[in-house]
């Protein structure tokens, strides 16, 4: 049992660190980034059903919408911004 605990202690550290290494660090790259989770999202939304691909299709409308803001290059609200970031709704 503490080897299974320790392990998934160690891998949510793992995770924890590269995602966060994995945020991109300016506007750009920002976009960038969502645009490419966004081509992710569409191809995913394809192949689920129910409610897991409702809640993907909310988090790629959250993705549009910064997009669209982040284009436009107006002030995005951070929670917003967080969701958007977000492993695909996870």
């Amino acid at each position: 049992m503490k080897s299974k605990i320790s392990g998934l202690s160690i891998a949510l550290v793992l995770l924890t660190a590269v995602s966060g290494q994995a945020r991109p660090r300016s506007a750009e790259e920002l976009i960038a980034f969502l645009e490419e989770a966004q081509k992710d999202c569409e191809w995913k939304t394809r192949n689920l059903t129910g409610g897991p691909k409702g809640r993907m299709l909310l988090h790629k409308r959250i993705m549009d919408d910064v997009l669209e803001r982040l284009k436009a290059g107006q002030p995005v609200d951070p929670r917003k911004l967080e969701q958007a970031l977000a492993v695909h709704g996870g």
